[in-house]
């Protein structure tokens, strides 16, 4: 890119001088994220626009912020990431302490073992279970559905746009695209540019288009 528009040179003159210029998360924006302008014209959705094209032309050079992902079906940012069932991919998950009988390999709620004077009586083979390590173990957390009432260890990872409600889990999430979110900061070609001495006023100058 050998020249610059005005209004490329006001989107130049928007990035500070020893800084640099930051996206603002905004969950209402197409994308996420919007950059601020000084007026109304260089806030809207082409400003990110400006700013690519000025670092594609080494007038800005990018700074790496943070890595979004998007909906596989709209590209929407609003992903809302959740623990979900291995089973039937609901996020209805109830986390409780399992406890687990040696003898009849019987693995559930501590809850469900009913306590007596001398232990615990198995729900399922309705033994008792007196000592800790011998007779039964306690393997963690565990996690119960509520949809399906299957139990595991490792919930699975699920999402759901909030935009288009679709719902995305196991390999579905391998279709999940990134998008790479900068800040931009000038370059010594993009100081030059806005200390050009053709350039009387940022905002003000007269032809359309400027050779640097």
């Amino acid at each position: 890119m050998n020249e610059l528009t005005s209004r490329q040179l006001r989107v130049l003159a928007l990035v500070p001088q020893d800084s640099r210029i930051e996206p603002v998360w905004e969950s209402a924006a197409r994308t996420g994220f919007v950059y601020r302008g000084a007026g109304s014209e260089l806030r809207d959705v082409s400003l990110l626009d400006d700013l690519e094209e000025l670092a594609d032309g080494a007038f800005l050079e990018r700074v790496f912020i943070e890595r979004i992902s998007l909906c596989p079906s709209c590209e929407s940012p609003a992903l809302n990431v959740h623990d979900s069932c291995a089973s039937c991919t609901s996020s209805n998950l109830q986390p409780f302490k399992a406890l687990f009988h040696f003898r009849c390999g019987y693995v559930g709620p501590a809850t469900s073992f009913k306590p007596e004077r001398d232990g615990l009586r198995c729900p399922k083979c309705n033994r008792m279970l007196r000592d800790l390590g011998t007779d039964f173990d306690s393997p963690g957390d565990y996690f119960q559905c509520r949809s399906c009432a299957s139990m595991f260890q490792t919930p699975a990872v699920g999402a759901r746009c909030l935009s288009c409600g679709g719902r995305f889990s196991g390999d579905a999430l391998q279709h999940v695209a990134h998008r790479d979110v900068y800040g931009y900061r000038l370059t010594p070609a993009g100081k030059s540019a806005l200390g050009h001495e053709r350039i009387v006023e940022i905002g003000t100058i007269a032809p359309e288009r400027l050779v640097v």
